[in-house]
């Protein structure tokens, strides 16, 4: 039997894909942590699919992973990259992920810091591998 996607189901596709930080319709700590723990789950490839605005977004940077900046490092086009430079830069948007990740790891038990880990390993990745970054 064969079955073909309705528009809306393609749109809900795509936006998972391509924009999920947009996906969330109010902009609350909850919202932006499923968006985080979507970006995390994603395959190292699959990560590529994000629009090059989506770096921008604290949401999404919170969700990265280690290997997942690595490969970003690797094979990104300079756009994606630059995007990551100018979000590490902005105290506001940082302040962000930090706040998602200490949400994340709430939701983990008391006294857990994974995330907020793993998004100073992001961040120190970047900041050690900064040439890569910038072309």
């Amino acid at each position: 039997m064969e079955y073909s996607l309705s528009i809306i189901e393609k749109l809900n596709v795509e936006e998972l894909l391509l924009t999920p930080h947009l996906s969330y319709v109010e902009n609350s700590i909850l919202e932006r942590k499923k968006v985080s723990s979507l970006i995390l789950q994603k395959k190292i490839d699959d990560i590529m699919l994000i629009t090059s605005s989506g770096f921008l977004i604290d949401s999404v940077f919170a969700g990265l992973s280690e290997k997942h900046i690595e490969h970003i490092a690797k094979n990104a086009p300079k756009n994606y990259k630059e995007s990551l430079l100018k979000i590490q830069e902005d105290p506001e948007m940082m302040q962000g992920v930090f706040e998602i990740a200490q949400a994340m790891d709430r939701d983990l038990g008391e006294n857990v810091t994974q995330n907020q880990q793993r998004v100073k390993n992001v961040m120190r990745y970047i900041q050690d591998n900064q040439i890569a970054f910038q072309f």
